[in-house]
């Protein structure tokens, strides 16, 4: 697969996966001319406006499958902080319900 293709729906959103999908859309759909690091602010680094930010959350949430609320906002501020929730949606969406450990619903 080529390095700038969005990873398979079907493929663990691992956080590495996450991160490498936002350098993506940063590079090719918002045209940033850097590195990408886990470490940089959304906002004062890449200085991502309000569009900036709409347009990767979109992007995230089709190719992750997922879907991020207004209220995930408050706790991002960084790239890996955003590549952590992502991944943590994308998981919680392939845990079957119920107990893991037994397969039995849990009421």
């Amino acid at each position: 697969m080529p390095p700038d293709a969005p990873p398979d729906a079907t493929r663990e959103a691992s956080q590495e996966a996450v991160l490498r999908e936002i350098s993506r859309v940063l590079n090719s759909e918002l045209q940033l001319q850097r590195e990408v690091r886990p470490e940089d602010d959304l906002a004062l680094d890449l200085q991502l406006d309000s569009v900036g930010l709409l347009t990767l959350v979109v992007e995230l949430e089709n190719t992750f499958r997922i879907a991020l609320r207004e209220e995930d906002s408050a706790s991002v501020r960084t790239v890996g902080e955003l590549a952590g929730l992502v991944a943590a949606r994308a998981a919680a969406l392939r845990e079957p319900e119920g107990d893991s450990a037994s397969g039995v619903p849990v009421p």
